[in-house]
């Protein structure tokens, strides 16, 4: 207990001596400062430095925290002639901590500074000069400009170094008068330490943007090049909720011109565009991200090189440019995508989450993606096991951004079409969507073609130009149509067009023409080669059942579209004992098919002529000997292709 009150002893009486040695350095300061004309002496050594005018409204003092020295309270300094705010820093108190021995001498040698509460505006004006270059009054003893310098350019302050700089409770604000166009940061608490204008000058702490908190750490590596508008090396991090990123390289503050290497990630795109004052409006996904490469921005435009990124689960890598243009954001580039399932884009669905080992793009050598036929995709464009559906077509997703792109893909999910690997020139305005296709491969075999929605107006118009060689039919014509009853090799050309609200409506202005050939396959659900052997049987139905398969040769046919109707008068179709002309007429919007068919024996005989009348789901078989369905089918078959020409 002895040795306890000893110590506590000891204790106060240091204590009491500190406090004894900082109530005499207190006065000391506050007399050596009493002898000086402090207010004048500190806005002139300012306005020599800046060439601004400080002005101080309040009081000046002594200061004894949160640094020992001096004190001035509502003081501004002057913004640059022509400026849009009163004074370029505003700030409730500043505190000076300065050296002692130079006091002796009436100088004032400055060693720490603390803002409380600065407004600082920073401005770049219509002549593109920013309001923080200054001019100093007096010789500086930086080098002079070179020749290659900016007109403008102006030489750096003198050689200094300030052991603390602090910001408590700032805002900051900026506006570029080129642009019309500006940003604030508020409720900043940083701290920094300047040890020379040729040494590397870091800020940390934490600002407020928008309403978030974002930490940070910057670090200017030549505050004499940065002063000057020069080019200046830079390394930044920082972490926020919606964005973190890390940057190094270099940087020109008047002109926030940077390039270097970067990498940046994030749970939300659209969240983080919206947060940035550039809402995303429509379609689906657009989430997680993470973009790394080079990175150079200039002019409010940032162009990457050599990079890799994802988004959703898209990953790619390529050169590509991001902007703002007629207030959406904009990309073009080339770019190299990975398997993905461009569905929530086109249709507003949510976007699956993303997949692929860590560090790899999905569908990439050592990753581990998900097939895509297990995502969900969007319903078809056309389904003719199902009704078209009447509700207004919702293309939202193509007013999201703008485009200029030239894309290398591998597997895509489109509808619920899957196309193994594309090129393609894709350009995208204002919901209006055109790409052409180079080179397909899809379903064993390849295609070109051109695709064009136009979803600017509420009646959207389409246009699709395809030709595909060599595809697989039954997987083709399933996942396109829904149509499951061919097998074989198909050849297929097409060119539609319509235009219309709703699916409905489209279909029911499809026109075009389209040329199909299905070369030594299978068609299921009929028995047409026991045909020739029991026709009666076949008149019945009894030939015509879910296992049923009639293996042929090849079939043809060449379509005029009208109104949604597909009418052809050379459908030609061959097994290895039968030869069956015939015309057929295909009502897409009334889900139904009239065809007649005059089927000849390849040993000879007789023609017995029938045809396939009925809805999609319900076809009925009967004999044509008379022709009537032959005049009726054939009536119809003129008018569409008088309609379509």
């Amino acid at each position: 207990m002895a040795r306890v009150k000893h110590v506590v002893r000891w204790g106060g009486v240091l204590l009491a001596a500190a406090l004894v040695l900082a109530g005499i350095g207190a006065g000391v300061i506050y007399y050596l400062i009493s002898r000086l004309d402090i207010r004048s002496e500190i806005a002139s050594a300012v306005e020599q430095s800046t060439g601004r005018k400080l002005t101080i409204a309040g009081r000046v003092g002594v200061s004894f925290w949160p640094v020992l020295g001096l004190e001035a309270h509502n003081a501004s300094l002057a913004n640059a002639a022509g400026g849009r705010a009163p004074a370029l820093v505003q700030m409730d108190a500043i505190h000076v901590g300065v050296e002692i021995a130079p006091l002796l001498h009436r100088e004032v040698v400055v060693r720490e500074l603390a803002f409380d509460r600065p407004r600082i505006a920073l401005e770049i004006g219509l002549d593109g000069v920013p309001n923080w270059r200054m001019q100093p009054t007096r010789p500086s003893a930086a080098p002079a400009p070179t020749q290659h310098a900016p007109a403008n350019q102006t030489a750096a302050p003198e050689d200094f170094s300030l052991r603390q700089i602090r910001i408590s409770d700032g805002e900051v604000t900026f506006f570029d008068m080129r642009r019309n166009l500006g940003w604030t940061l508020s409720s900043a608490d940083l701290r920094a330490a300047l040890i020379s204008m040729e040494r590397p000058f870091t800020i940390t702490g934490s600002v407020s943007y928008l309403g978030k908190p974002v930490t940070m750490r910057l670090e200017v590596g030549s505050p004499r090049l940065a002063m000057t508008a020069r080019p200046s090396p830079m390394k930044l991090s920082m972490q926020s909720e919606l964005l973190n990123a890390e940057f190094e390289g270099t940087s020109t503050a008047a002109t926030g011109d940077l390039s270097g290497r970067v990498r940046a990630s994030g749970p939300s795109l659209r969240r983080l565009v919206a947060w940035a004052g550039a809402p995303i409006t429509g379609g689906g996904g657009l989430e997680a991200f993470a973009v790394s490469g080079m990175l150079d921005v200039h002019n409010a435009q940032y162009s990457f090189s050599n990079a890799g990124f994802s988004i959703d689960q898209v990953r790619g890598r390529g050169d590509f440019v991001l902007m703002r243009r007629y207030d959406r954001p904009y990309i073009s580039g080339r770019l190299e995508l990975f398997d993905f399932d461009f569905n929530p884009y086109l249709t507003g669905m949510p976007a699956p989450a993303p997949v692929g080992a860590e560090g790899a793009p999905a569908g990439a050598p050592g990753s581990s993606a998900t097939p895509l036929a297990a995502v969900m995709a969007a319903p078809r464009a056309l389904d003719i096991a199902q009704p078209p559906r009447e509700a207004p077509a919702d293309f939202s997703g193509l007013k999201a951004v703008n485009a200029d792109l030239e894309l290398t893909t591998h597997k895509v999910l489109f509808q619920h079409m899957q196309i193994d690997r594309a090129m393609l020139g894709l350009v995208l305005q204002d919901g209006h969507i055109s790409a052409t296709l180079y080179q397909l491969n899809l379903y064993g075999g390849s295609g070109s073609g051109r695709v064009e929605l136009d979803a600017s107006q509420p009646d959207v118009r389409f246009e699709q130009n395809l030709s595909v060689h060599g595809v697989d039919a039954n997987r083709f014509l399933s996942d396109a149509v829904n149509f499951q009853n061919v097998e074989g090799t198909t050849e297929l050309t097409y060119s539609v067009h319509a235009q219309g609200r709703s699916q409905s409506d489209l279909i029911k202005a499809m026109d075009g023409h389209a040329h199909i050939e299905v070369i030594t396959g299978a068609l299921r659900g009929v028995d047409l080669g026991g045909l020739a052997r029991t026709i009666s049987n076949a008149l019945h139905g009894e030939l015509i059942e879910p296992q049923a398969r009639t293996p042929f040769q090849g079939f043809s046919a060449s379509f005029a579209i009208a109104d949604g109707v597909l009418a052809s008068d050379n459908v030609s179709f061959h097994t290895p004992e039968l030869t069956m002309p015939g015309i057929a007429v295909i009502d897409i919007p009334g889900r139904r098919i009239d065809a007649r068919l005059a089927p000849r024996s390849s040993h000879g005989g007789i023609v017995i002529p029938f045809s396939a009348r009925g809805p999609f789901d319900t076809i009925h078989y009967t004999s044509d000997l008379r022709d009537r369905a032959k005049r009726e089918i054939e009536a119809r078959v003129r008018a569409v292709q008088a309609a379509s020409r």
